[in-house]
């Protein structure tokens, strides 16, 4: 089968860094751009202050995916974030558009390049403890679902295969009849990555100004909404270094002044995460050290241009 090799625009860079405001205004300059966002809060409702979201009016002017609509009890897998976004990227560019993904989850990265990690002979002991809980009746339902062929090659009976099979299939987000033949994928992606460095005293500020940023516009009464819509800790969206230390400060735990600290805290040590992860990326580095938006704009979309126009 011929394959379709595809470009995905990628911005990176640290929390804090501007990431989405250079995803907005390459996609305004371009014009045929959807965004893909690889944000692991991103994904809930009701949360849009501690996760940075863009408004609004912004997503029903330029499409954005991924964002805004998962359920705050609900946790959202590097599994399920490369499985979407990769359909994503097909219909994306099937509509003539050009995927931008935008986010600094390093582990949903990760996995969106590489792939899941031993991925002819997956093994995972807690996803196969589910599994085992589930009747015989439900698991080849379950591969039923995902891999027809496959299920009827097993039967309805054979336990252990069925399980193996779904196992593979949660793991590598491919049909456990297609591992023998990976070669047979009709869409090949090439990834072009941008990142967004700052000095490490210009972050830590720019940090320090969203996190107050964050209080100003109301991230405490946020939070306070969800208790009001029923939603209580410990549920996944409250836990992160974003959402704990407001839990803690509404629940009588530390004081204002305390949870903010804690937020600048946690969030620097996850940029030290980030940066050592990127450093081992092939990211090409734009430096906006004199905080001009629409330069910076303007010198990634002509790399972006240059680069595409010459492949």
């Amino acid at each position: 089968m011929t394959e379709k090799t595809k470009p995905v625009l990628c911005i990176l860079g640290p929390t804090s860094s501007g990431k989405t405001a250079l995803s907005i205004g390459l996609a305004e300059r371009f014009q045929n751009v959807e965004i893909v966002s690889a944000d692991s809060l991103a994904v809930y409702r009701y949360l849009d202050i501690g996760t940075a979201k863009p408004s609004l009016e912004v997503r029903q002017r330029i499409p954005h995916h991924l964002v805004d609509f998962l359920d705050p009890r609900e946790r959202w897998s590097a599994y399920e974030f490369r499985r979407e976004a990769l359909r994503l990227f097909r219909e994306i560019s099937l509509r003539g558009c050009l995927p931008v993904v935008v986010g600094g989850t390093a582990f949903y990265l990760n996995t969106l390049f590489h792939g899941i990690p031993g991925w002819g002979a997956p093994q995972d002991r807690n996803l196969r403890r589910v599994l085992e809980r589930m009747p015989t009746e439900k698991l080849y339902a379950l591969l039923v679902s995902v891999d027809p062929y496959r299920a009827r090659k097993i039967g309805k009976g054979d336990r252990k295969r069925l399980i193996r099979a779904l196992e593979i299939f949660l793991l590598t987000l491919r049909m456990p009849s297609e591992k023998r033949t990976p070669c047979q994928r009709s869409w090949t992606f090439r990834y072009l990555l941008v990142g967004i460095s700052w000095s490490k005293e210009k972050l830590r500020e720019r940090i320090r100004e969203r996190v107050e940023e964050m209080f100003r516009q109301g991230i405490v009464e946020e939070v306070q909404h969800l208790f009001e819509r029923g939603y209580r800790p410990p549920i996944p969206a409250l836990e992160n270094f974003t959402y704990r230390p407001v839990v803690d400060f509404l629940e009588g735990r530390c004081s204002l002044a305390t949870a903010k600290e804690e937020i600048v805290r946690g969030t620097l040590t996850f940029v030290k995460r980030q940066m050592n992860w990127f450093r081992k990326m092939p990211i090409t580095w734009f430096s906006p050290e004199d905080g001009n938006l629409l330069k910076l704009v303007e010198e990634v979309y002509h790399f972006v241009r240059t680069h595409l126009e010459g492949e």
